[in-house]
């Protein structure tokens, strides 16, 4: 296989992952430890704010401690699995 397309498709698989990482972290919501959404819905239920514990009402969004690194994350784990395919797809000596 020629590096051209070793190259394409290693990025190809890095965009892929990278894509994967950063769905599944916007889908658990791992962005906020109280998001605007869960503050709303109480809202919506009568309720001054999120019950986050007992005792505990949040009325604010609050952002994860490592909600900034998320896109450093998805970018280590698009450059690390591109890396190990464009190995991987290295031609084989006979």
């Amino acid at each position: 296989m020629n590096t051209t397309k070793r190259i394409l498709i290693s990025l190809l698989i890095g965009l892929a992952v990278a894509g994967g990482a950063m769905v599944k972290d916007k889908m658990t919501n791992a962005e906020w430890v109280v998001s605007p959404e869960q503050i709303a819905e109480a809202k919506a239920q009568g309720k001054v704010g999120f019950e986050s514990s007992p005792g505990t009402v949040t009325v604010l969004p609050i952002r994860s401690e490592k909600a900034d690194i998320l896109p450093l994350t998805w970018a280590i784990f698009g450059i690390a699995a591109a890396a190990a395919s464009f190995v991987v797809l290295r031609r084989k000596s006979a």
